[in-house]
């Protein structure tokens, strides 16, 4: 059930685990197997046509990997002790059988109108960019002001998209800095960049409502900071996971409101799996179970999903899923920013004695003039005092400065590195590449000199 990352990796994994399953991914939407992930950069006119996004067009599943992907296909009913599913499909509704079943039903908008407007949109999925790009194609009805709910990455990167297209952008979030869940000392420099950018921001505002006729046209956004006029609004306000269907039928949840899995994807009901963003996860630095929804773990958790339900094996044993660091990068207004791991504020609540330090430092050699004005990388690391040992790291720089040094900060917090071995890492030293101290090694020996 599901149709993108973790359903179209879990087909496929099942097909290279069994030869003769009989695999079938239902999907309500008209297409399959996209990265969602570049629908921003298609609205931002950054990718050539929607068409780009897609893994492959739907016969090569169907000839090169003999999976039978339904789209327009909406499952609306699990009945587990029956092994099946209601469907509706383009010719009615009908139920299918299954011996495994992985759900991978991803995540929905966590604010949710209930009479939503014509001109509310949102850009998580296909049909949803699609809506969107269509209505501001739009001459009969124009769109000059929009309204951007949410400011977390995925609400930044529309409103850039947007102001781009030379609309008139207005960003309001709930939370006091862009990119919760980034460190907030870093998350803090946006704004100007954000203001720069043509882009109305408001933090710590609140949406109060829409105005204007149920399911008619709103011609206005109510907040705790007064009313906001504009032509549309795009609803970027946070996902949450979609487990209705799940629930209703006796799949458990965990804290965080996703299905709760072990390892190996298995739920509490026996042969059926959850992978993306539906499911919850461990955290690897504190072990606790966490909800991230990202494209990264969805795809490998659909893989380890489908190994198993198709029975396979990795090495005579079932296929496992570590866990996550919630590792992320994303361009804004000529920036990177990157995370992973731990901030200092959730070092602290995990029960960890948690200190950060925060360096910016050259990216290349000092003598080379032409590079300093771009090439600078603030890194701040989070570590555990007692310990030594690495929690988090956040990194914010020019492109082509973060994304390098964000996936070695990765390798260490899931080797749990300490801060001395990780002053002493061998890393690559090249004048107009590399400095000769890499900064994350100066912040990791900084920390331990003021320790």
């Amino acid at each position: 059930m599901g149709g993108v990352a973790a359903g179209m990796s879990a087909a496929s994994r099942a097909r290279r685990a069994s030869a003769t399953a009989k695999i079938t991914v239902l999907e309500r939407g008209p297409v399959a197997a996209y990265g969602a992930c570049g629908l921003p950069l298609w609205l931002a006119g950054e990718v050539g046509g929607i068409e780009a996004l897609l893994a492959h067009p739907a016969e090569f599943f169907r000839d090169q990997r003999g999976l039978e992907v339904l789209t327009g296909h909406e499952a609306l009913e699990l009945e587990p002790g029956r092994h099946r599913v209601r469907v509706r499909t383009p010719g009615g509704e009908r139920w299918l059988h299954y011996d495994r079943l992985v759900l991978a039903t991803g995540a929905t908008g966590r604010w949710q109108p209930p009479a939503p407007p014509r001109n509310l949109f949102a850009a998580n999925t296909w049909q949803q960019a699609l809506g969107l790009d269509a209505a501001l194609r739009n001459a009969a009805e124009p769109i000059r002001r929009l309204a951007v709910v949410g400011a977390g990455y995925i609400g930044l990167e529309v409103a850039q998209a947007l102001a781009r297209r030379g609309i008139e952008v207005t960003l309001v979030d709930a939370h006091a800095t862009p990119l919760h869940g980034f460190d907030d000392e870093l998350a803090a420099l946006l704004p100007p960049m954000i203001e720069a950018a043509g882009i109305a921001y408001h933090p710590g505002t609140r949406v109060l409502g829409l105005e204007g006729p149920a399911g008619g046209w709103a011609r206005a956004l109510a907040t705790s900071a007064g009313t906001i006029a504009c032509d549309a609004i795009v609803n970027c306000g946070g996902l949450r996971p979609e487990t209705g269907l799940a629930a209703a039928a006796g799949v458990a949840l965990g804290g965080w409101g996703g299905i709760a899995v072990d390892e190996r994807q298995q739920t509490n009901l026996a042969g059926i799996f959850a992978a993306g963003d539906c499911a919850e996860t461990r955290h690897l630095v504190t072990g606790a179970a966490v909800w991230i929804p990202l494209g990264t773990a969805a795809n490998k958790q659909g893989r380890v999903a489908g190994q198993n339900a198709a029975g396979g094996s990795s090495g005579g044993r079932p296929a496992r899923f570590p866990g996550v660091l919630g590792t992320l990068a994303v361009p804004l207004f000529g920036a990177e920013w990157g995370r992973t791991g731990l901030t200092l504020a959730q070092g602290r609540a995990a029960g960890f004695d948690a200190a950060a330090q925060e360096v910016t430092a050259g990216t290349r050699a000092g003598y080379m003039e032409r590079e300093k004005e771009t090439a600078a990388v603030t890194a701040k690391i989070v570590y555990d005092r007692g310990s030594g040992r690495l929690l988090g790291c956040h990194l914010l720089g020019a492109p082509g400065t973060v994304t390098g040094r964000l996936d070695a900060a990765a390798v260490a917090l899931t080797a749990r590195l300490e801060l001395e071995q990780i002053e002493s890492l061998d890393f690559a030293y090249a004048p107009a590449m590399a400095p000769l101290y890499e900064p994350l090694a100066i912040a990791a020996h900084v920390a331990r000199r003021s320790a």
